[in-house]
């Protein structure tokens, strides 16, 4: 049985895209140890030998870890998933490296372009564990939805702007990230109290296990994935609204409409002011809006699930090592 050590991201949605490889894996007949970056053991990793490790970040590389677990299981098949873009400039050291760690390795990202970038990467759209997300429907307990960093001034301009237009709406990010944003320049703009007023209430807190996450997905009228860290792929959080029959309202690009059909499995927009039009409609037509969130739940198990992606990944380490 082969062998396949993964590296998990710290940070939600991340984490949880690496624990649907962990339970890919294993369905798909791995035998499978997981961690955090934050919690790694580099004995526990090189007495477990694996044949293939994954890892999401360069931090590993950095530290010379892989070095080590080259050296001590030289057959050993490096998988690098890259699921947000890349700075060039800012990854410039860090992309060399990665070019110059001499290793049997594949270098696949989840933003196409990143391609242009990282050596001989090959786009693969991200895919979900949707057994880990379904939950029976019972009702609307949640109007709009956010589940993205508010200290991101675009995405903190769209809250706001929601607000603004909706009131009270719900959003759920990490507590730090919360805080920080509570002193971003863009409040300076906003002459209005009453819209940071309806910001602090609006913050339900932190949604880090896909349960829970599955639960407020589900039952939200209108799940809004605003400007992601994806600009040229289809952001995770967006397969796991899809997983957990949402209806999806994200930020347009060429990939989100090669990917969905736009306006049956999800809903697009270019700008703030086509998205409240857009929210406006379906609050005026709810069987619309829960038509396609049924229809997103197909295309996440039909088109989109973890053990596709796990395939195409398997592929490419067939073709390029024979195993």
């Amino acid at each position: 049985m082969k062998k396949v050590y993964v590296i998990m991201p710290d940070n939600t949605p991340y984490s949880l895209c690496a624990k649907s490889f962990a339970k890919g894996f294993k369905h798909a007949g791995f035998f499978v140890e997981k961690s955090y970056s934050s919690e790694l053991d580099n004995e526990k990793v090189l007495n477990f030998k694996p044949d293939y490790l994954m890892c999401f970040n360069f931090s590993e590389l950095n530290e010379g870890f892989l070095e080590k677990v080259k050296k001590a299981v030289p057959d050993c098949i490096f998988i690098f998933d890259f699921l947000t873009h890349l700075n060039k400039k800012d990854n410039a050291k860090s992309i060399a490296n990665l070019e110059n760690f001499d290793a049997k390795k594949i270098v696949i990202t989840a933003d196409k372009s990143n391609v242009r970038i990282l050596p001989n990467a090959k786009y693969i759209p991200s895919g979900i564990n949707y057994r880990r997300y379904k939950t029976a429907f019972e009702g609307y307990s949640n109007g709009i939805v956010l589940m993205s960093n508010p200290d991101n001034i675009n995405v903190l301009k769209i809250i706001t702007d929601l607000i603004s237009e909706f009131g009270k709406i719900s959003f759920y990010a990490n507590e730090f990230d919360y805080l920080n944003s509570l002193e971003n320049e863009l409040w300076s703009e906003i002459s209005d109290p009453t819209i940071k007023e309806d910001f602090r209430a609006s913050y339900k807190g932190d949604a880090a296990a896909e349960k829970q996450r599955a639960q407020i997905f589900s039952t939200s009228f209108i799940t809004v994935v605003p400007i992601t860290q994806t600009p040229e792929g289809v952001d995770f959080r967006v397969f796991e609204g899809a997983a957990s029959s949402s209806f999806v309202i994200c930020e347009e690009n060429s990939e989100v409409k090669r990917l969905f059909d736009v306006g049956r499995e999800i809903e697009t927009y270019k700008n703030t002011s086509e998205l409240n039009d857009k929210i406006r409609f379906y609050l005026k037509h709810p069987s619309f809006a829960r038509t396609i969130a049924d229809n997103a739940r197909s295309a996440a198990v039909n088109n989109h699930s973890i053990k596709d992606r796990i395939r195409r990944i398997l592929d490419i380490i067939k073709k390029k090592y024979e195993v």
